[in-house]
């Protein structure tokens, strides 16, 4: 099961952190797009994409094709 709940709230367990992590830096690149960044001194999501994942070309490119993995991803949990 991908959640437990314990006293204090809820948490992310096994080969789901990974899809949640994927998750977050898709929101993230998206936020990048229309203009705002999340941290002013770590890397962005748009530079951890590329690198971890060997993607090229413009943020919007980068989206497009992320988004395809995830829907890649999506598709073996089924």
């Amino acid at each position: 099961m991908p959640f437990e709940q314990s006293a204090g709230g809820v948490m992310i367990t096994g080969e789901s952190i990974m899809h949640y992590r994927l998750l977050t830096l898709i929101q993230g690149l998206k936020s990048e797009i229309r203009g705002m960044r999340l941290t002013s001194k770590g890397r962005t999501c748009y530079s951890i994409i590329k690198s971890e994942y060997g993607l090229k070309g413009s943020r919007e490119k980068v989206l497009v094709q992320i988004q395809e993995i995830m829907d890649m991803i999506k598709e073996e949990y089924k």
